[in-house]
């Protein structure tokens, strides 16, 4: 294998701990665990078309009864509401309520800020560009293929 490639592996991990480290700050601030504050990633993500247990589940890598007592929990928290949806109502759908909205916002400012503290003075704005342009291509990738591997699977 490349040493390449695993350099930008391993620099890809360490910042994405380092900032999930920095962003667990501000969620134990507020009482809310890195498990709800992933859920409301997704939920938020869907508001304007709700997902579902199952599809927040899959989406998660966590079992549905996982997801349902996380949803419980969430829902007694006031973050997410439940709601049967309208075609098939059998199937739940969860929504975010403005308390779990702000949630969601208050960490990713506050992650938004840690990132920008950390490399203000170090890049220009063309090379923050540059880095963000290049992530993004990154991530589109990474996502291509793992859609492609499900499709398989």
């Amino acid at each position: 294998m490349n040493d390449t490639i695993r350099d930008i592996e391993l620099f890809l991990r360490r910042a994405d701990f380092a900032v999930r480290v920095e962003g667990r700050k501000v969620l134990s601030s507020l009482g809310v665990t890195p498990p709800q504050f992933t859920a409301l990633q997704f939920i938020v993500k869907y508001k304007d078309n709700p997902i579902s247990i199952g599809d927040l589940s899959r989406s998660m890598g966590l079992a549905f009864s996982t997801v349902t007592d996380l949803i419980d929990r969430m829902e007694k928290l006031g973050f997410v509401e439940r709601k049967k949806d309208e075609k098939d109502k059998r199937v739940i759908r969860i929504s975010p309520l403005e308390k779990g909205v702000h949630i969601l916002d208050e960490v990713v400012d506050h992650r938004v800020n840690f990132v920008n503290s950390v490399i203000e003075g170090h890049y220009t704005d063309e090379e923050k560009k540059h880095v963000r342009d290049e992530l993004k291509k990154l991530s589109e990738l990474l996502k291509e293929n793992k859609d492609i591997l499900e499709k398989k699977n």
